[in-house]
């Protein structure tokens, strides 16, 4: 069942360790001279929300051999959890008659 709302709290799972926020002006420069930082201009943009399909969470249980296989598939492939699980969902529901929802997410019945 999917959840409608704003992430909050503390959304690490558990036994994974948190990434740290540095960025790539923050490594060592080749050479040992000085980092270059960006500009504000390019740093602003950069915060600026990014526009796209509203989402929602949707938390859900599945077999530990259907994890493994999509923990496989994003570390060799490149792809993202959401993403896979968005296209699989998709090709269900297309497949099934589904009717497509409008961008608020409301199903308009025919």
């Amino acid at each position: 069942m999917a959840q409608v709302g704003k992430r909050g709290g503390n959304s690490a799972r558990p036994g994974e360790r948190g990434r740290t926020a540095r960025s790539r002006t923050d490594a060592p420069a080749s050479g040992g001279g000085p980092v270059v930082t960006a500009s504000t201009e390019a740093l602003t943009s950069k915060l600026e929300p990014r526009k796209g399909p509203v989402k929602v969470q949707l938390n859900t249980w599945v077999l530990a051999s259907t994890e493994a296989r999509l923990k496989w598939l994003v570390a060799n492939r490149k792809f993202t959890v959401t993403s896979v699980v968005d296209v699989a969902l998709q090709e269900l529901l297309d497949r099934y008659d589904v009717p497509s929802a409008d961008p608020d997410g409301q199903i308009r019945e025919q």
